[in-house]
């Protein structure tokens, strides 16, 4: 394996960053409770050393108090950045492996190497790896300064191989080992009597929601009647109708399930010997790893362990105020329940050949044929009175870019996809002639065709003709990416509401091209109040209410090592921010509901990607954090008055604190 190593002594220190050498090819890096880093600009390494060579490794070692995000950054010669953030385990050595493909921005989260926890790229569409001109590593914030060590940084042909030591990281709860705090459950012994007294209480004491309809809707205002959901603006407001046309306003949780799933390979070096696959907890496993979540289940109830978790679970969410099922909800659950639900459809449309991450050929028939295929999956449930509506997908990774264009990206692509014909064709019934069309742009081409090679890219001018063409192009492009699924959606289920993408963020305007064919406008809000004035522009824009199909809170007070996007110090003020999110969004007359990501706490060592964060309801035990509970309950009780205006909303906000999130 040739190899390349990157010497310590080679680096500069960012701000507030100290940087102190241990031996010839390693350091210990100390930054502020700010952030802080160290650099290496393009003189200090051979010409090629990212192109020459695939991957990036190094080994790091920290001992802070949870979860270690590590930025590895790269800016090239026209100012484009990509960083890739990875998230570090404290007190194990954790070797950092980065395919430096990875620099062509093609893949928003990048797959797990064995012992890192998620690893997320963000930053512009791609950056030139023949012209990098500056290599960082930073961290980001934090509630103290950190230390960490790293060592062996180098590039190479080939990926490392991974060779860790073995240690107890969890205990057979799946709940960290070796720290205590408020609410952890002690032993198995502990954890079932609990459920069992759970269960029992559900059984004798049904959770009625008195002064609400059948299909959960506000009996204190009634619209007309259609049979199925609907939505409708009261003059002052938008809201959600039920079937029987009471007022709804969505407070949702998501991903509703016995527990979530932590992927084994790859941190088996931290686990003790987990139970058989073919014996008692042969149901805690699945094709993703290991549930502890479901093992302590089985472990309370037996083989009833599924049938009784639907029972609490069905009780919990009532006695708390909750009234929709929100996304990537268990199936069984959603059909033993008795509350509204949310479907994510699945397998959006796409092509053969994409012209940026997901975002597919739009114009190739192949699209048009998919989008109708896709729209199969509704036809089984389009009589279903209990369903709200769909969403047609979640985030899609091409609008993680702010501003991207698509065009750009297409155009420098050496494919020949049938939306650059069609670009070219577009271009031709504009100008008429090549003449025109050079004139414009300051070019020189001898056809339209010539768009097709990506290597006359260069040759384009930085000209306002060209730079709105291209934007106008771009638009075109968004509406058809989402006009042709959601016009084939509408033919095979006219009965339930199109709830959209549900967008990470709106990085421009062109983000909502085409929207208007959604019912509802959805948006996931990772921020601790919803944006009102955002949240007002788009609703005008396409004249439709909008849902918050995520939002969530984690604190730094249990037996976690990350706490998720917003944190916070306690679960007290995790409530406190819960109902403050909630009563702030029911007082927005634009916004139509709510919904929580996610009931359950994430594994310790992470889910399928490697994200584990502190933002359950339940935590692994499927205990509740009950501090959190009451908020809940408060602001959904108070949330129709809010939205109508007889009571004011929370004012108080908890203080933030420097999140762990990847």
């Amino acid at each position: 394996m040739e190899v390349f190593g990157l010497q310590a002594s080679t680096f500069q220190c960012k701000e507030d960053t100290k940087l102190q050498l241990l031996g010839e090819n390693g350091f210990r890096m100390e930054t502020s409770p700010q952030g802080g880093g160290i650099y290496v600009d393009k003189g200090a390494l051979p010409l090629r050393t990212w192109s020459d060579y695939n991957y990036l490794s190094a080994d790091i070692y920290h001992e802070s108090h949870d979860v270690l995000v590590v930025l590895f950054s790269f800016t090239d010669g026209e100012s484009r950045s990509i960083t890739v953030h990875f998230g570090v385990l404290p007190r194990v050595v954790t070797r950092i492996c980065l395919p430096l493909t990875a620099l062509n921005g093609e893949k928003l989260f990048l797959d797990r190497f064995p012992g890192v926890m998620q690893s997320v790229l963000r930053g512009d569409a791609f950056v030139d790896r023949e012209h990098i001109t500056q290599f960082a590593i930073s961290t980001i914030s934090s509630v103290s300064s950190r230390t960490l060590e790293i060592s062996g940084l180098h590039v190479s042909l080939s990926a490392s191989e991974f060779q860790y030591e073995q240690t107890s990281y969890i205990d057979e709860l799946g709940q960290l080992a070796g720290k205590d705090w408020l609410g952890k459950t002690k032993d198995s012994e502990e954890l079932v009597r609990s459920l069992r007294e759970e269960w029992q209480l559900s059984q004798d004491h049904r959770a009625e929601q008195t002064g609400y309809g059948r299909y959960g809707g506000w009996k204190g205002l009634h619209f007309e009647s259609t049979g199925f959901f609907r939505t409708q603006h009261d003059g002052e407001r938008w809201w959600f109708v039920d079937p029987d046309g009471y007022a709804l306003f969505s407070a949702g949780m998501d991903c509703i399930h016995p527990a979530e799933t932590m992927k084994v390979t790859g941190m088996e070096h931290l686990l003790t010997e987990l139970p058989s696959r073919n014996q008692e907890f042969s149901n805690a496993w699945g094709d993703q790893g290991y549930s502890f979540g479901i093992a302590n289940l089985i472990r309370a109830f037996g083989a009833q362990w599924h049938q009784k978790w639907m029972d609490i679970t069905e009780h919990r969410l009532k006695s708390w105020g909750m009234n929709t099922i929100g996304n990537w909800s268990s199936p069984a659950f959603i059909q033993n329940s008795e509350l509204p639900y949310v479907y994510p459809m699945v397998n959006f449309p796409t092509t053969e050949q994409t012209i940026f991450r997901d975002f597919p050929d739009v114009f190739d028939p192949e699209y048009d044929k998919n989008a109708e295929a896709f729209s199969d999956q509704l036809l089984v449930m389009k009589e279903d009175r209990r369903l709200v509506g769909y969403f047609m997908r979640n985030e899609p990774h091409w609008a993680f870019v702010d501003g991207l264009n698509l065009t750009e990206q297409m155009l420098r692509s050496p494919i020949r996809f049938k939306s650059k014909i069609h670009f070219a064709a577009w271009l031709k019934e504009k100008y008429g002639d090549v003449n025109s069309w050079n004139a414009a742009w300051g070019s020189s081409f001898e056809k339209f065709e010539d768009l097709y090679e990506a290597r006359r890219f260069s040759e384009f001018t930085d000209c306002a003709e060209r730079r709105e063409d291209f934007r106008l192009y771009n638009r075109i492009m968004i509406r058809r990416y989402v006009e042709v699924p959601a016009k084939y959606c509408k033919i095979a289920d006219p009965n339930h509401l199109n709830l959209g993408m549900r967008y990470a963020w709106v990085g421009s305007d062109d983000v909502l091209e085409g929207c208007e064919a959604f019912d509802v406008f959805s948006i996931n809000c990772y921020q601790f109040e919803p944006a009102r004035e955002m949240t007002r522009s788009i609703s005008e824009h396409l004249n439709k209410p909008i849902v918050i199909g995520e939002f969530h809170f984690g604190a730094a007070d249990v037996g976690m090592l990350a706490y998720g996007i917003r944190a916070l110090a306690t679960q007290s003020d995790r409530g406190l921010a819960y109902q403050y999110f909630v009563e702030q969004a029911a007082s927005i007359p634009e916004l139509i509901g709510v919904h929580y990501f996610q009931l359950n706490d994430q594994p310790v060592l992470g889910r399928f990607d490697g994200e584990n964060y502190q933002i359950g309801v339940v935590d692994g035990c499927q205990q509740p954090y009950h501090t959190f509970v009451e908020a809940m309950k408060s602001a959904h009780n108070r949330m129709y008055e809010i939205r109508m205006g007889y009571l004011k909303p929370s004012e108080y906000c908890p203080e933030e604190i420097p999140k762990t999130g990847f």
